[in-house]
C-alpha cells in the first residue's frame, strides 16, 4: 500500500502481563520468537529494497528470464550465455550449483577466510545478483511487504537507486565546482530534472506490481496488502563529486514533486576510497543543499565503522558531522560512537535534535564483527536517544525483524515496556506525512492492545 493511497494512547491493563509473559520466555528462543513475531513492531525503517529479497526469489526469476550465471564468480547476466557462464535454470536441477548460487548471494553459510571477509563478501553480493533482480522490484517489494505483514510491521521504508544512469551522464557532462550554487544550476541547464518522471513512473509501476503480486484488488489479498510502503532514494557516495552532488540534487527534487519518494540516504561503503576522502564534502552538499529543501526528510548512513576497517581518523566524526553539519533526522548504523570523538557530546546533540538512530544488530554483527558489550546499542538508549531497531538487509543477511527484537532480548537484557518503545519510536521517527503517521500510531495503539489482551495482568 503507497503512502500516497493512504498521540499515542496509554498502556492497557494487561501490558503487565505481556510484559511477565516475556520474562517467562527470555531463554526460550523458540516461543520468544513466536511471541515477538506476533507483537507489533510498527516499522523496518532501513532496509535496502534489492537487499532485503531473498537469494531464491532471485534464482526463480532469473530462471524464468532465461538469464545467465557464471560458473566461477557467480555473477548473474542477461542472456545469451557466453563462455564460462550457464543458463540459471540449470541451478533448479543441480544441487551444487544452486547452494552456491545462494551462498554467493546471501550470506548464507559464509565462513570469512584470507580471499575475502564476512564484510567484503556481503558488499559483493549486489553485483552478484544485480541481473537476476531486475525486472522484478515489484514482486520482491511484494515479498518484503509479506514478510512485514505476516510480523505485524505497518510500514516499510525501502531503499532504492532512481535513474543513476541518467543522474551520473548529466554529471559527467558539467565542469565540477566547490561553488554548490553554480553547480545546481549547471546540472539543471544540463537537463538534470528531465529524469524525474522516469524515476516517478519507476516507483509508481513498482508498487502497482506489488499489489498485483499480494492480489490487493482481489477477493483473497494477502498480509503484505496492508503495509504502507515510502521509498527513499539511495544516493551511492563512492563516486566523483559531482556525481554525488548530482544525486543529492536529483533526490531532492524528486521527493518535492513524488509522494512516493519520502526521505533521502547515502549507501555503499563508508571506507571506500572516494566515500572516505570526500565524507566531509558530502555533508556540506547536502547542508547547503537543505537550505533549498528545508522540508526534504533525511536518513543517512554514519558511522558503520570500526577500528581497523578504516584509519582510527575516520572514525572520529562521521556521526557528528552527519548529525550536526547535514542535520540528519535519522542515523543508521552509527556503530562507531564509541571511537568517535567525544561520544557523550553527540549523544547529547542527538538527543536534544531528537535525532533518530537505526540499530542493525545481524548487520553489524555479519559485516562490523561488532556485538554484545561492544554495540553502543544500549549507549543510546540510555542517552535517551530515540532508538528503532531495523534489518539494513534481511535478504542477504538471512534474517528478518523479528530477530532484532530476539536480539535485544537475548543479547542485551531489554523487556517488554523497552520493545514496546521502539516500535513506537519507529514509527515517530518514520518519514510518513503528518495525517499518515498520526493515523499509523492510533492504530499500532490499537494492534498492541490486542496483542496484550492475550496475557492477562498478573494478579497482586
Amino acid at each position: 500500500m503507497s503512502i500516497g493511497i493512504a498521540g499515542v494512547s496509554t498502556a492497557s491493563g494487561n501490558e503487565a502481563g505481556a510484559a511477565k509473559r516475556l520474562e517467562k520466555l527470555r531463554h526460550d528462543p523458540s516461543r520468544l520468537n513466536d511471541f515477538l513475531r506476533q507483537m507489533p513492531k510498527g516499522t523496518d525503517l532501513h532496509t535496502h529494497l534489492t537487499g532485503a529479497i531473498y537469494a531464491e526469489s532471485m534464482v526463480r526469476w532469473a530462471a524464468a528470464d532465461g538469464k545467465c550465471v557464471n560458473t566461477t564468480t557467480f555473477a548473474s547476466s542477461f542472456p545469451p550465455c557466453v563462455a564460462g557462464q550457464v543458463p540459471v535454470v540449470s541451478a533448479l536441477s543441480n544441487g551444487t550449483l544452486y547452494g552456491q548460487i545462494i551462498a554467493a548471494w546471501s550470506m548464507r553459510n559464509f565462513t570469512p577466510g584470507p580471499l575475502q571477509s564476512d564484510h567484503d563478501h556481503f558488499f559483493a553480493t549486489f553485483d552478484l545478483f544485480g541481473s537476476a533482480v531486475s525486472g522484478h522490484l515489484g514482486e520482491g517489494l511484494a515479498e518484503v511487504a509479506q514478510r512485514a505483514g505476516l510480523q505485524n510491521e505497518q510500514y516499510i521504508e525501502p531503499l532504492t537507486t532512481p535513474s543513476f544512469g541518467a543522474t551520473s551522464t548529466v554529471a559527467n557532462s558539467v565542469t565540477y565546482t566547490d561553488d554548490f550554487a553554480a553547480l545546481r544550476q549547471s546540472l539543471i541547464d544540463a537537463g538534470l530534472f528531465n529524469a524525474i518522471p522516469t524515476a516517478s513512473t519507476a516507483a509508481a509501476t513498482t508498487l502497482a506490481s506489488e499489489r498485483a503480486t499480494l492480489g490487493c484488488d482481489g477477493p483473497s489479498p494477502q498480509a503484505g496488502c496492508d503495509v504502507l510502503v515510502g521509498f527513499d532514494v539511495q544516493v551511492l557516495r563512492n563516486n566523483q563529486p559531482a556525481v554525488v552532488f548530482a544525486q543529492l540534487l536529483f533526490g531532492f527534487q524528486l521527493m518535492s514533486q513524488d509522494p512516493n519518494w519520502v526521505g533521502m540516504n547515502m549507501v555503499q561503503p563508508e571506507e571506500g576510497p572516494l566515500s572516505l576522502r570526500d565524507y566531509k564534502l558530502q555533508m556540506r552538499m547536502i547542508k547547503y543543499l537543505k537550505t533549498l529543501y528545508p522540508t526534504g526528510n533525511l536518513s543517512l548512513h554514519a558511522g558503520e565503522l570500526v577500528p581497523g576497517l578504516a584509519p582510527p581518523e575516520d572514525l572520529r566524526f562521521h556521526v557528528r558531522q552527519a548529525v550536526n553539519v547535514a542535520g540528519a533526522d535519522r542515523i543508521g548504523h552509527g556503530a562507531d560512537l564509541r571511537w568517535e570523538k567525544n561520544p557523550a557530546g553527540i549523544l547529547r546533540d542527538m538527543k536534544a535534535k531528537g535525532t533518530c538512530i537505526e540499530i542493525n544488530l545481524t548487520s553489524n554483527r555479519q559485516t562490523l564483527g561488532l556485538t554484545g558489550k561492544r554495540h553502543p546499542f544500549p549507549d543510546y538508549v540510555s542517552a535517551g536517544v530515540k532508538t528503532t531497531l531495523s534489518t539494513d538487509d534481511e535478504g542477504v543477511e538471512r534474517t528478518n525483524l523479528t530477530s532484532q527484537y530476539s536480539q535485544a532480548v537475548r543479547t542485551y537484557g531489554y523487556g517488554y515496556k523497552q520493545l514496546k518503545k521502539f516500535a513506537k519510536t519507529g514509527l515517530q521517527c518514520s518519514f510518513l506525512p503528518g495525517a499518515t503517521k498520526k493515523a499509523a500510531l492510533t492504530d499500532q495503539a490499537k494492534r498492541f492492545r490486542t496483542f496484550e489482551a492475550k496475557f492477562p495482568a498478573p494478579s497482586r
